[in-house]
């Protein structure tokens, strides 16, 4: 019973390491590359959108990083620790699930855009410098609550074969958008609309590579023999 008991927990301790491995590579390739696409898609837009805001509002931001070789590497590192720990989600759900390869990696990366981009961002699109937004705590309350039955939902309608979860699955879906995302009062931006919609697509856009890459990238190095 003993050997039984040592045999077990050492062959999932080795899944395990292999699980964080697989992951860290997959968050570390999807990191750069996400951090890439930002460079030269994204923060140009920023950079755009700052020029709106008046000059005596620069006074009143917390600290960041400065433009050049500081904000890249401050970004590649979010991205990268980012990157990281959604990767893990998806490894252990391959894991989890028992069967993986690059395509059910790919399935698992667009659920993973889904939940912790598409979702929110119906309620809360990404916004540039000089938008007003309801309070910062109302707002991150909403993003959890919103992925977090996002991922519920998506369980419940996917991953079950009984009708009654497929049901309250897809009324998770749609709970948070009944309950509605929480915005000012008054909504003002300073940035031109078209700016503003062209940073929702490429905000869009690159987390959609960022998740297909993590979700191929796991699927595929943890792909059964």
């Amino acid at each position: 019973m003993v050997g039984i008991t040592q045999a077990f927990l050492v062959t999932n301790m080795a899944d395990f390491r292999r699980l964080v491995l697989v992951a860290l590579l997959a968050g570390l390739l999807g990191g750069v590359v996400l951090s890439v696409m930002q460079h030269y898609q994204t923060l140009p837009l920023i950079l755009n959108a700052e020029q709106f805001e008046a000059p005596e509002n620069h006074h009143t931001h917390d600290w960041q990083p400065a433009n050049g070789w500081e904000r890249n590497g401050f970004t590649l590192l979010f991205n990268g620790l980012t990157g990281f720990g959604f990767a893990l989600l998806i490894s252990a759900g391959l894991y989890w699930h028992g069967h993986s390869n690059f395509q059910r990696g790919c399935c698992w990366g667009i659920a993973g855009f889904m939940v912790f981009f598409v979702a929110p961002s119906l309620g809360l699109p990404p916004e540039l410098p000089g938008t007003d937004s309801a309070e910062l705590e109302s707002r991150q309350a909403w993003w959890l609550f919103t992925a977090a039955v996002t991922a519920l939902g998506l369980f419940g309608l996917l991953l079950t074969q009984q009708r009654l979860l497929q049901i309250g699955g897809a009324f998770l879906l749609l709970l948070p958008h009944l309950i509605g995302a929480p915005h000012p009062e008054v909504s003002h931006a300073l940035a031109p609309a078209d700016l503003q919609q062209q940073f929702v697509l490429m905000s869009a856009m690159n987390s959609a590579v960022f998740w297909l890459i993590l979700g191929a990238t796991a699927g595929k190095l943890l792909a059964h023999e």
